[in-house]
């Protein structure tokens, strides 16, 4: 059982409390949203997204339903949805290649008309985790989209409301709440945080008391436990496990709208470089007038920080003129965000101070930046069915964790095992790297995809496979079972 830390939990809801009741009571009673209005509006752009989800985890698969509100944003039916769940990028993924992958295998979109359309995923906000769909319809079928206030001041106080979705079972679909905004956060990220609302309202739309959309309920990082490569700036919860919701803005969704993630598609810019925050102790310490930046650890052979001449040691304190305010190690991510949607090819003028024996120089460094590595759940990947095996491109992830020279060392990962099949049992481990089948060399997905069809159609009594494994080489046999 999960212990559970019953007075953190108690002083967590006794704040809660107290901030509602610190309000003027004519602030209290200040709800005075015409549901009914709101309602006839929104029925108009909210729809029902129901999901049938493959889900593997290494030699497991599951299949599963999901069902979500969804809304939609652009007149040719792209959708927003809260994709936190299904969103397949994570930092486990990166190690020995044991890839937890969600593949949705068909998605319909409901209309609370009753309409119904087939749906196409695009793709997931690696910061934000909004999902984003395509409905499938006719070429000159136009659809309402909600129109957000990107220009909303928000206020301590404020009330917000949001419709959410019912369960299967209850009819009408959709519920109303209202929350209110507790706090205007301003570290690690800008974030008008609430009170009054849950997880499961995730991606729904916020209406002010004018009954405008001004954003969608989000979570906010909490720094204690952010990701490990700064990748999710929404995705975790605040101290004693109580998610930290609160506004996503109408003007960070509208430049989502406009650029929306499409898988297959890298748009992150990257920098490579690995990194630390110039704490006040350090700063102190090195008799630094700055209140906070980026120190450079590592840099990667050959990345847009290598080419620029950025050096080890170095310390950036400004990106195109504006102040690099990371003091502790909880805003790393908010200067890897920066970086990854600047987006690739951007043209990006450092302020670097170097410290060079005794010597502090101050310089300008100019890096074009390039598109991020793809992740292990984004690469290209094949399924042989009869094998029950699944391989994926080898990604940098993969050069960096095991140390190897991505110019001569090739190969693909195998990426998922059917518990008992030919593969499993012939002694395929996940995370193998397969580098020859037979005589043929394997240096990519495609390789393999046309070895392993050749070998489909000849149905030999073994394949033979050439592996690396934990810095060994070895061979594995495997004899199928060929229908």
């Amino acid at each position: 059982m999960k212990s559970c830390n019953c007075s953190i939990l108690r002083a967590n809801i006794l704040f809660v409390f107290f901030i509602l009741l610190s309000f003027p009571a004519e602030t209290a009673n200040s709800q005075n949203f015409d549901f009914g209005k709101l309602g006839s509006r929104s029925n108009a752009y909210m729809v029902v997204i129901d999901m049938q989800i493959e889900v593997s985890f290494g030699i497991n698969t599951s299949d599963q339903e999901e069902r979500y509100l969804g809304t939609i944003v652009t007149e040719d039916g792209l959708v927003i949805f809260d994709g936190t769940d299904i969103a397949s990028d994570n930092m486990f993924s990166s190690f020995s290649g044991l890839t937890v992958k969600t593949t949705p295998t068909k998605i319909e979109i409901i209309t609370l008309d009753g309409i119904s359309y087939d749906g196409k995923l695009l793709g997931f906000d690696r910061f934000t985790k909004v999902g984003f769909i395509n409905i499938l319809a006719e070429d000159n079928e136009k659809f309402t989209p909600v129109k957000f206030n990107k220009h909303h001041e928000f206020r301590i106080g404020e009330w917000l409301a949001l419709f959410m979705l019912m369960p299967e079972f209850i009819t009408p679909s959709l519920s109303a709440d209202i929350g209110m905004v507790s706090n205007l956060v301003e570290s690690p990220e800008p974030f008008p945080l609430t009170v009054g609302f849950n997880s499961m309202q995730l991606a729904s739309v916020l209406f002010n008391e004018s009954l405008e959309a001004v954003g969608i309920l989000g979570t906010l990082m909490d720094p204690s436990s952010g990701s490990a490569n700064g990748s999710s700036m929404m995705g975790s919860f605040g101290s004693g496990g109580i998610p930290m919701l609160g506004v996503i803005t109408g003007e960070r969704i509208e430049e989502l709208i406009a650029a929306p993630p499409t898988e297959g598609e890298i748009e992150r810019g990257w920098l490579g470089i690995s990194l630390q925050a110039l704490t006040e102790d350090i700063a102190e310490f090195w008799q630094l007038d700055l209140a906070g930046g980026i120190i450079v650890n590592e840099i990667i052979r050959n990345s847009p920080a290598d080419k620029s001449g950025l050096k080890v040691g170095d310390i950036i304190y400004e990106v195109n003129g504006q102040p690099v305010e990371v003091d502790r190690e909880e805003k790393i991510a908010v200067f890897q965000r920066l970086i990854a949607n600047l987006g690739p090819e951007a043209a990006v003028e450092l302020e670097v101070m170097r410290l060079d024996q005794g010597s502090t120089d101050l310089t300008k460094i100019l890096v074009n930046l390039e598109k991020a590595p793809i992740s292990p759940t984004e690469a290209a990947d094949f399924k042989e069915e009869e094998l029950e095996l699944t391989v994926r491109d080898l990604v940098f992830a993969d050069y960096m964790i095991y140390n190897l020279d991505s110019e001569n060392f090739k190969g693909v990962v195998v990426s998922g095992l059917t518990l008992g099949g030919p593969a499993s049992i012939g002694g395929l481990l996940i995370g193998d790297i397969i580098q020859r089948i037979g005589p043929t060399e394997i240096e990519s997905v495609d390789d393999a995809k046309k070895v392993l069809r050749e070998i489909s159609t000849e149905q030999p009594r073994e394949v033979i496979f050439f592996i690396w494994r934990q810095n060994q080489t070895m061979f594995v046999n495997v004899k199928p079972t060929w229908n």
